[in-house]
């Protein structure tokens, strides 16, 4: 494969989904000996610190990837943000780097919604009190333009996650920007049924060898738990954010340190079934999008189907 873009800028862009498994991928990529990750997994670059001042964006951007090498085939991070601020995000990567080659990773946006909020709840970025129905109705009624996120007492980016499923809406500004050939769709339930099918599929879109992941141990990353000890937990969070940089070139330690913090402070991993008048609710609020993601991705088969009971 060549070079698709400026020494030490990311070729590869793991451009979305939030909790579609974007950690995991992540993770067994950067296990590749023709990969290289980013110093910290989301960089956010393209949605907080692009300038448009060409050669500054690139010095900055830059920093991320200072110890790859050119013998990485594959410079890469992974921002699942960017899917959601898609209008502006993919313009913005085009002008700095247009070979980049994209994947995102789509997940049955019901069941991607819910483990969003049980995910923010456990991190302490939503009330523990707050149902996820009561959660449903606040981010409709900011979607609807009804109330402001200071009206819901919710931060804004939290309102926001459900529009972030219309996944078709987002994932059309990519393909105004990109050739089909550098978007790559793959799904989360495939991940979770064939792991490593979905790492031998997506290898064979990065143009580098399979080989690696034949005894390759894949272990579940950034999985959901709720804490015991909320200020311990917030502590964690703290130190896990400060500590990226050293930990994420050392994944063996982090998951030690991961597992050791788990059996001190983790209540339970998971979390309940959703609720079964909220997944009718959203099965409608998502059925138009569904259609428009068919459309637009063409041959791709959807892994799920939004029944409406």
């Amino acid at each position: 494969m060549k070079e698709l873009s400026p020494p030490n800028l990311a070729n590869f862009i793991i451009a979305g989904t939030e909790k579609a498994g974007t950690t995991s991928v992540f993770t067994y990529l950067s296990a590749h000996p023709s990969v290289c990750g980013s110093v910290v997994k989301e960089t956010d670059f393209f949605r907080n610190s692009y300038t448009g001042n060409h050669q500054k964006d690139i010095d900055k951007y830059a920093t991320f990837f200072e110890r790859c090498t050119p013998i990485s085939r594959i410079v890469m991070e992974a921002s699942p943000g960017y899917l959601g601020s898609a209008e502006q995000v993919a313009i913005r990567i085009h002008e700095l780097i247009p070979h980049t080659k994209l994947l995102f990773i789509l997940r049955n946006p019901i069941d991607r919604l819910y483990s969003s909020f049980n995910f923010h709840i456990g991190k302490l970025n939503l009330d523990k009190n707050l149902s996820f129905e009561d959660y449903v109705s606040k981010c409709i009624a900011y979607d609807c333009g009804q109330k402001t996120p200071a009206e819901l007492g919710i931060g804004e980016w939290y309102l926001k996650v459900i529009s972030f499923g219309r996944y078709a809406h987002f994932l059309k500004y990519f393909y105004q920007q990109f050739p089909e050939h550098q978007i790559k769709v793959m799904f989360f339930e495939n991940l979770n049924q064939d792991v490593a099918g979905f790492m031998y599929e997506l290898c064979q879109f990065l143009e580098i060898s399979p080989d690696p992941y034949k005894n390759y141990d894949f272990k579940k990353i950034n999985v959901t738990y709720e804490s015991k000890i909320k200020w311990l937990h917030k502590l964690a969070m703290f130190i896990n954010a400060r500590s990226e940089k050293v930990l994420r070139q050392r994944p063996k330690l982090k998951q030690h340190i991961v597992n050791l913090y788990k059996t001190i402070n983790q209540e339970r991993e998971g979390y309940d079934n959703i609720p079964p008048e909220s997944y009718i609710r959203l099965a409608h609020y998502y059925e138009p999008s569904i259609d428009e993601l068919r459309k637009l991705i063409g041959p791709h088969q959807l892994p799920w189907n939004l029944e409406i009971k």
